[in-house]
């Protein structure tokens, strides 16, 4: 009785929640990547949901290129009327710090809507390093200086910030590669070529056995691997960073319809279907107001821009 209750009571919310005006129009959702990756696997998840809640067609299109700055740039020069809006992830903070053609500031730059999910970032080694833990490779480096190699997806890439991060945070010395995507970086590891990487997809080549996961970022653990530890457990403070997806819309965009697009998203994450799709990706569901996603923006933004002043990375 109680889920045909809550079936009921969400279906009413969705039904509160369709427009008076412009029903029916397309809901076009921006991802700046390619299609198959976690953001727009993701992104195809929250939007079959919102679809469903706001009772109009939601459709995901990939603006792949310039690391997220031709998908961003076209949902920031979009009409603010609620029919376009952009589902992205950290590198919306990330990019304006690290590419000086991009001009946008990242917490002014666009109206939230609202933040969909967190998912934490796995630490991963190649199985033949003589490690079992965070705590082992961190001596390990510590004891050989500049002979240890991270992989990440080129310079100013969420996993070249986390490797810089990680080195500030440990005091190791480990030599950055830069590839072209985090795939690349990953299969690096998995060959012995790269002792290191950050990833969130890394789960199913560590079955394999030919990487190992030592532990991973964020303040929960990832609900695929239950028995491995955050940094935070395994004795690292201060690494309890988490990638995100969040919805913004072009600045302008109307007070009432961001309240309705934040409204069903609240209401899209809460279904119990998302909700085991998003465990199968290591993904956990959050809701609230528009502001906790600028809040999340605002610290990302203060957090690597420090890591890029303290480590002197330059970027042309």
């Amino acid at each position: 009785m109680r889920s045909i209750a809550r079936r009921a009571l969400l279906g009413a919310l969705g039904c509160l929640l369709i427009p008076t005006a412009g029903a029916g129009e397309v809901l076009r959702v921006i991802v700046p990547y390619a299609a198959g990756g976690i953001t727009d696997i993701g992104a195809r998840v929250i939007c079959e949901q919102l679809g469903q809640v706001l009772g109009q067609p939601v459709v995901v299109e990939n603006r792949p290129g310039g690391g997220t700055r031709i998908g961003t740039s076209a949902v920031f020069a979009a009409k603010p009327d609620g029919n376009t809006v952009l589902l992205t992830n950290i590198a919306y903070s990330i990019l304006p710090l690290v590419d000086p053609s991009v001009k946008y500031d990242a917490p002014t730059a666009a109206a939230p809507v609202g933040i969909a999910s967190v998912y934490p970032v796995a630490v991963v080694v190649n199985a033949a390093l003589p490690v079992k833990t965070l705590q082992d490779f961190i001596e390990y480096a510590r004891k050989n200086p500049g002979k240890l190699t991270y992989g990440s997806a080129g310079p100013g890439s969420g996993a070249h910030l986390g490797g810089e991060l990680f080195k500030a945070l440990t005091g190791t010395y480990l030599v950055h590669i830069p590839y072209r995507s985090t795939s690349s970086a990953l299969t690096e590891v998995a060959a012995g070529r790269v002792d290191l990487t950050f990833d969130a997809t890394a789960i199913e080549l560590a079955k394999t056995g030919k990487v190992r996961i030592l532990a991973v970022s964020g303040t929960e653990r990832d609900p695929r691997m239950p028995d491995v530890p955050t940094v935070a457990e395994a004795g690292l403070k201060g690494m309890e960073t988490a990638s995100w997806l969040g919805i913004f819309a072009p600045l302008g965009t109307p007070s009432p319809v961001i309240e309705r697009l934040n409204q069903a998203l609240n209401v899209a994450v809460q279904n119990e279907g998302l909700k085991a799709r998003f465990r199968e990706l290591g993904m956990v569901p959050r809701s609230g107001p528009p502001s906790l996603l600028i809040d999340q923006v605002r610290h990302d933004t203060h957090l690597y821009r420090r890591v890029i002043h303290e480590a002197k990375l330059k970027f042309e």
